[in-house]
């Protein structure tokens, strides 16, 4: 009966989480109020934790939280948090139902998790999150669900590989690639309570190994390999003998099967070492300060960041390209970027202001943001953010080329820093005022010029604060 509860009380959990998760990156942000927004992405490990690195405050401390009950339980995050998980398990009850299969024991490959766990902790010291942006599970929740709204193909190829993946090799990706997942496995060895097999009751049925989906129970040695269990519940549940059970474990014993897994701790420690020095070098080439290591970016080449990203330096180090931000804006002038920012900042959102411009009175962005890239203000304070100031080309605006009235970009303006002057007779050209001129792209999109743009923002690599705003 206890097993049965904890498995309902698990699927309860996790489908709230996930639904909850996919209300957000459904571009439904809008209609939640902050405080919801905060509770749901406030236990997500990587992007709490980048909050926390800048913000030391309670209020970003959830991967502490993830810790402390990975501690106490096991990596329970895994099945009752983490999006990506979550969908993964979905995948894996749904391949259970197409096709029966019997899962099987395969021992860990803890060298190549090791690895995969050093490079994507070792550059964060280096000031750069590249792995950490391509593997962060709640980062790749938020890549398939926002872009399936826009970039299609790209999504649909990130839920088939996931898919293909869980089908075939359940949470192997959990395990062998995902940093989270391979970090919570190192802390989860130290737990109090922990599900091991009694061998005194055990039958040595297999059952429990075959509902494994994390393969780490191996019935005939009676062994359960708690590192790399996610917390489903499956083995509780479904053992005929109630052998396996969540007890406290002070003193536990190794059986032979872990005595071997020993033997080799001195030649994978060696591995590692040998391995960090080259994850060192490759982190030193990446960063030290993210992609514009040395040097000053040039002007017009990288993107518009968001209000609130303070910096290029800031926001490439600590936007984990969740899409989160994406999602929430209402006028969806914010678009991942591929190569805006360089490799280091692949997807990272960008303004495109041919799409749409942004609000004067909006702070969604600075919202949402789980990881701090884009920093919280109110309203009146963001209104001050200079992302970028307003260029005006003279020679491509229509009263100029065509002698042609128009004056959209003064029209549309909502910090009024456009001001038009006299030029040929009645006609008029804008002039903008750098006090006033916060950046926000009303001008660029609605300028009817095309393709290039007669007046268009260009960015900077700080973002300033206006000393004035009408």
């Amino acid at each position: 009966m206890q097993s049965k509860i904890l498995k309902s009380l698990r699927i309860a959990i996790a489908l709230l989480f996930f639904l909850s998760t996919a209300l957000l990156f459904s571009g439904l942000s809008s209609l939640l109020p902050v405080q919801v927004i905060k509770c749901i992405t406030w236990l997500e490990f990587i992007p709490s934790f980048l909050k926390f690195s800048s913000n030391l405050s309670i209020s970003t401390s959830g991967f502490i939280i993830v810790i402390i009950s990975t501690l106490i339980f096991g990596r329970v995050y895994c099945s009752f948090v983490c999006p990506l998980g979550i969908l993964k398990d979905i995948f894996i009850r749904t391949s259970t139902l197409i096709r029966k299969k019997k899962n099987i024991y395969k021992r860990p490959l803890s060298i190549i998790s090791y690895f995969v766990l050093a490079i994507c902790i070792l550059p964060v010291f280096f000031r750069n999150i590249f792995f950490l942006n391509l593997l962060d599970p709640f980062g790749l929740s938020g890549k398939i669900f926002v872009l399936l709204r826009g970039s299609v193909v790209l999504s649909l190829a990130l839920l088939m590989f996931f898919a293909i993946i869980s089908f075939v090799k359940n949470r192997w990706f959990c395990n062998m690639i995902c940093p989270v997942g391979i970090l919570l496995g190192l802390i989860s060895k130290f737990s109090f309570l922990r599900i091991s097999i009694d061998g005194g009751r055990c039958a040595a049925c297999g059952t429990c190994e075959g509902v494994c989906k994390a393969n780490c129970i191996d019935f005939k040695e009676h062994r359960l390999d708690f590192d790399r269990c996610v917390g489903c519940m499956n083995c509780l549940d479904s053992c005929p003998e109630k052998a396996i059970k969540f007890r406290a474990e002070w003193n536990r014993k190794t059986n032979i099967a872990e005595d071997k897994v020993a033997a080799v701790d001195s030649s994978r420690r060696n591995f590692l070492i040998s391995s960090a020095g080259g994850t060192v070098a490759l982190a030193g080439l990446m960063a030290p300060s993210g992609l514009f290591a040395g040097f000053d970016p040039v002007p017009g080449s990288y993107p518009v960041m968001p209000p609130g990203a303070v910096s290029l330096w800031h926001f490439t180090e600590k936007c984990t390209a969740c899409q989160l931000c994406v999602s929430a804006c209402p006028t969806h002038v914010l678009q991942p970027s591929f190569f805006g920012y360089g490799l280091s900042g692949l997807f990272q959102p960008r303004m495109d202001f041919k799409r749409a411009f942004c609000k004067y009175d909006c702070v969604k962005c600075l919202e949402v943001c789980p990881t701090g890239a884009i920093q919280s203000s109110a309203l009146k304070e963001k209104q001050r953010i200079q992302i970028g100031l307003a260029i005006f080309e003279k020679n491509q605006c229509l009263v100029v080329e065509e002698r042609k009235p128009c004056a959209k970009c003064a029209e549309h303006c909502p910090a009024k820093a456009i001001e038009m002057l006299p030029y040929l007779g009645d006609l008029k050209i804008p002039k903008v005022d750098s006090k006033l001129c916060n950046g926000c792209g009303a001008c660029e999109f609605y300028c009817p010029v095309k393709p290039d743009k007669a007046i268009y923002v260009e960015a900077f690599p700080y973002q300033r604060k206006l000393v004035q705003i009408k």
